[in-house]
This record gives structure tokens, C-alpha cells and sequence, in this order.
């Protein structure tokens, strides 16, 4: 650990979590809207291919699966999408318990840190610093 940490109370801990925790929830208010943007060009995409489908039985088969395969990539990014929001889920409740349990007196500053190890913490953030960042030098500043 490093000598740059100082003395961190635990309400600092504390509040440090929350903000990690409100970071992370804007982040995944910013991918909700996006996965939400994709999922209505998926369902456009579909309603035309059927409509054209419908109109034109004789349209060539390579056409159909040409528009079938974007919509099928256009739905495995939703699902990737997906999954990266409940990671982000997952770990802004994390946080939040972890500032709970601070506020209640229970854990420090090498809870945090192995908080953040198991989780990979850094990784989540872009050019927010974490306690592990700081302490290992994995800060993206």
C-alpha cells in the first residue's frame, strides 16, 4: 500500500463508496439508453424485413439472410450490452453495501481494497481514480 493514502476515516471510506456507487449508476443509465436505442433499431429492423418479406415472397434468399444476420449481430451486442449493465449492477451494489457496513463501523480501508481486487474495480471506471488505482499506480490519469 502506499504512503499516499494517509489516514482515511471510515466516513470518508464511506462517502468514497457512494460516489463510486452514484459514478457507476450514471454509467449504467448512459448504457441502459443506449441498449434501449438498439433494441428499437432491432425491432425496426425486424418490422421492415418482414414487411419486405411480406411485399416480396420472390426477393432473393441472399438478401433475406444478409438482413437476418445483421439483425442477429445487432441482438448478440444487446445481449453483450446487457450483460456489461448487470456487471455495473452488480458492482454499484457492491459498493453501496460496502458503504454500509462502513458507516456501521465495520471494515476499513483494506476492506475497500480487497473489495476492489476481487472485483477488478478499475476496470469499471474510465477516468475516475479508485482506492486500488491509487494504491497500485493502475490510475488512468
Amino acid at each position: 500500500m502506499s504512503d499516499d493514502m494517509g489516514d482515511i476515516s471510515r466516513a470518508e471510506l464511506a462517502e468514497y463508496c457512494r460516489t463510486q456507487a452514484a459514478i457507476l449508476a450514471g454509467q449504467i443509465e448512459q448504457q441502459s439508453a443506449a441498449l434501449s436505442d438498439l433494441l428499437e433499431e432491432i425491432e425496426q429492423d425486424t418490422a421492415t424485413a418482414r414487411a419486405t418479406l411480406t411485399e416480396s415472397p420472390d426477393r432473393p434468399d441472399g438478401d433475406a439472410e444478409a438482413t437476418i444476420a445483421e439483425i442477429e449481430a445487432k441482438q448478440e451486442r444487446a445481449q453483450t450490452k446487457q450483460a456489461t449493465i448487470e456487471e455495473y449492477r452488480t458492482l454499484a451494489a457492491g459498493y453501496t453495501d460496502l458503504a454500509e457496513q462502513l458507516a456501521e463501523d465495520a471494515g476499513d480501508l483494506e476492506t475497500v481494497l480487497e473489495f476492489e481486487i476481487e472485483t477488478d474495480a478499475p476496470t469499471y471506471f474510465d477516468a475516475e481514480t479508485t482506492i486500488l488505482g491509487v494504491a497500485t499506480g493502475r490510475d488512468r490519469d
